[in-house]
């Protein structure tokens, strides 16, 4: 091969390499931007009203858990992470008697009450399809990043940053 077409080769190379590195450098400043980032204009400042069924598909009031402070944790039990993350909740809502823990499925009840019933989970946890996922947006997360957790203190303010998706 001559000294003009290695050249030549190498000069290819190098511009693609620089290509490369520059779409995965575009891709990475994209980060905050991907669905399950929460989006800091869109956090209200207390907790807002809404309600869901439980397992049972009876509607509960977010205002019945009041009087303590709250950590509510979106889950569903098709992700891997929410269900590694079970036994910690379950330990934090033992052990904690001044914390309610309620959890919020972005699942199917059937498929809700069979896990919360096998993993032995005693805390309230609420269910909805696109009704969990429109809470979750209440408090700026824009798509499925789960888990999602967010605490609130006894007054159901929200500190001034909200837990990422763990």
């Amino acid at each position: 091969m001559s000294v003009w077409m290695r050249r030549s080769l190498y000069a290819v190379m190098l511009f693609c390499c620089v290509i490369i590195g520059m779409g995965v450098y575009i891709e990475l400043n994209q980060a905050p931007e991907l669905a399950g980032t929460v989006n800091n204009n869109r956090v209200p400042k207390t907790l807002p009203e809404f309600s869901l069924s439980d397992m049972w598909g009876e509607q509960h009031a977010i205002g019945e858990w009041a009087g303590k402070p709250l950590l509510i944790n979106f889950w569903a039990t098709w992700c891997a992470p929410c269900r590694r993350e079970m036994p910690l909740l379950q330990a934090l809502h033992v052990s904690q008697s001044e914390l309610q823990v309620l959890g919020i499925a972005i699942d199917r009840q059937p498929d809700v009450q069979t896990y919360m019933a096998e993993a032995g989970i005693p805390y309230p946890s609420l269910v909805g399809e696109e009704a969990a996922m429109a809470v979750s947006a209440l408090f700026g997360l824009p798509g499925p990043g789960l888990p999602f957790t967010v605490l609130l203190g006894l007054h159901r303010d929200l500190p001034p940053a909200l837990s990422a998706p763990t």
